[in-house]
């Protein structure tokens, strides 16, 4: 029988290694010492497995961390009320970010929600947001999210951290249709990849290891991107902002730099709905 740890997805325990980690340093760029509940030193051995083949990739990892939890903090503070965390895993935000009057919908498969309410109610932690299980690209769920409570009508942001390359094309178009539909009016922040990468065309040695070092545990990425807006223009939607996230990391200037030469290959993004 598979362990809690190869059902609820390797790369979960990975990144929730790394925000640990940062968390623990001496200059952090964001805290998130929940993510400690989810894990042992199965995860821990993992995450340094991942981390001596692309030793930069968990640094990326965490100013990705550091730039979606500053958007929506930026955004409580803008007024906004709801938000959708797509594919959310172990994501700790409502946790950490959660205030009166906010709302949080966290849409995730069933058995990675359940061995979050546990762990959570195992150390002591009252769940801050709604769950909503499901396969988010195999089912209705904006329906569901509508049982649950959520607001069509009020403005949402989304975010989809860490998933749309793991997806097919068809996956991502369908499911950026589907909130479309669903929600008057939203913004949807995520990160992704070039399709160069996912292809293999760069021709950097670490570059092919990191994608090497993904698919090993079980996660190989499917889908890039080269033009965002292609993507946007396709599903009906606006492309609000779009970088670089070394471009980011390295205009907070911080002592770590990030090699511009493998990381020129993953952004973050910002649609809104037209």
């Amino acid at each position: 029988m598979d362990s809690i740890y190869e059902k609820v997805g390797r790369t979960a325990f990975v990144i929730a290694e790394w925000r640990t980690e940062e968390s623990e340093s001496a200059d952090p760029l964001f805290i998130d010492h929940l993510a400690n509940i989810f894990l042992n030193n199965e995860t821990h051995q993992v995450a340094l497995s991942i981390a001596k083949t692309s030793p930069s990739t968990k640094f990326l990892v965490r100013y990705r961390t550091r730039y979606f939890d500053d958007a929506v903090l930026d955004r409580i503070h803008q007024g906004t009320k709801q938000f959708l965390i797509l594919g959310s895993g172990l994501d700790t935000r409502p946790m950490r970010f959660g205030t009166d009057g906010v709302k949080f919908y966290e849409v995730e498969q069933q058995h990675v929600l359940d061995f979050k309410a546990w762990q959570l109610k195992k150390f002591g932690y009252r769940q801050n947001s709604v769950f909503v299980p499901c396969d988010y690209t195999d089912v209705d769920f904006i329906l569901l999210l509508n049982e649950k409570g959520f607001d069509p009508e009020r403005e949402t942001f989304v975010l989809w951290e860490g998933n749309i390359f793991y997806l097919t094309y068809e996956n991502i178009c369908h499911t950026l249709e589907s909130l479309n539909l669903g929600i008057e009016k939203y913004e949807i922040a995520f990160d992704y990849l070039s399709q160069k990468l996912i292809t293999s065309s760069t021709g950097f040695k670490k570059s092919q290891s990191l994608l090497d070092g993904f698919s090993s545990i079980g996660a190989p990425w499917n889908t890039g991107f080269d033009d965002i807006a292609e993507l946007a223009g396709q599903v009906g939607m606006t492309v609000s902002d779009n970088f670089l996230i070394a471009d980011y990391a390295n205009n907070l200037n911080r002592e770590f730099q990030v090699d511009l030469r493998l990381f020129d290959d993953y952004s973050i993004s910002i649609l809104n709905k037209t």
